[in-house]
């Protein structure tokens, strides 16, 4: 979405009853399910970016290399990657009457999709059906537990909003991505972002500028880092006619041209993610710091 969070948004809606829920320190401890599972944020700076198209190609690349990966697509309208896949799917997530104790083991096996390359899928708005009743926070708290169980990797492609529901994606990653053009406008939307995520958790950031445009950025990928305080691995070059061809295809870009400049740039951002994961200690100790992370994020917060 192109509307901006801000802090102050988030915060108003402690007082708001938008959602007759459980709290949110009960909301985030149910979902603290699967700690081995890592769990890779994706989020754009404004709508249109290429958010999903980065995350998809990212999970792919994870597959590719030999991981077990679920992709999902949060995005409350029919989403991209929903739409590339063109997977059929049940809309039983968005029934109205669905409950937190609904969503087990067997519920999210029956309404995962499996590609043909081994990635797992799950979209919560399918492309071929309208978008449904909305989600309750506890829904998804529920679903990310389940899938965490599931799974080694978990990718989540979601937009930042002022909504609980974002906040608890939020709160889930171990690293998460911002996605953004390198357009002045866009950069210092990216920019607000960044301070907006940096005040509500210490989650690692990453930045990926994808240049759809094809105009070089006039101070080159260093500047955009200078400029957002952020380091970017990569810098995704324009390719409108792989787009193009993955969308006939149903695959995402590095399964139809693995040897292109993009597909080798995600293979980057994949590499560039697994390494953090080494670079910042064992699994159990990486583990307990998430945990101890985000209670002390909602303590300081106040709790929603």
């Amino acid at each position: 979405m192109d509307t901006q969070p801000t802090a102050h948004s988030v915060q108003r809606l402690k007082g708001q009853e938008t959602e007759p829920q459980a709290t949110w320190d009960e909301i985030s401890d149910e979902s603290e399910g699967g700690l081995s599972c890592q769990v890779f944020g994706f989020t754009g700076a404004k709508g249109g970016v290429g958010t999903s198209t980065v995350a998809l190609n990212v999970a792919m690349a994870l597959v590719q290399a030999g991981k077990k990966v679920i992709y999902v697509e949060l995005s409350p309208y029919l989403g991209t990657a929903a739409r590339l896949l063109q997977l059929p799917q049940t809309s039983a997530f968005r029934d109205s009457s669905l409950r937190p104790e609904d969503i087990n083991r067997n519920f999210v096996s029956q309404i995962l999709m499996q590609h043909s390359t081994g990635l797992e899928v799950f979209c919560v708005s399918p492309w071929t059906q309208d978008v449904g009743s909305p989600v309750s926070t506890e829904n998804f708290a529920a679903l990310l537990r389940e899938l965490k169980e599931l799974t080694d990797y978990l990718v989540l492609d979601f937009p930042l909003e002022a909504s609980v529901s974002s906040m608890l994606f939020l709160n889930q990653c171990h690293i998460l991505d911002l996605v953004t053009e390198p357009d002045s406008i866009c950069l210092s939307l990216a920019k607000t972002q960044v301070e907006f995520i940096q005040s509500q958790c210490t989650t690692p950031l990453l930045l990926t500028p994808v240049n759809r445009s094809g105009i070089p950025p006039a101070d080159g990928l260093q500047g955009i880092q200078d400029q957002i305080g952020l380091e970017a691995p990569v810098l995704i070059p324009p390719a409108a006619e792989l787009c193009h061809t993955a969308g006939v295809k149903k695959l995402p870009i590095v399964c139809i041209n693995p040897n292109s400049v993009p597909a080798l740039q995600f293979l980057k951002l994949g590499e560039r993610f697994l390494n953090y994961l080494r670079q910042d200690g064992s699994e159990t100790a990486r583990n307990r710091r998430a945990k101890d992370r985000r209670k002390t994020d909602r303590r300081n917060r106040g709790g929603w």
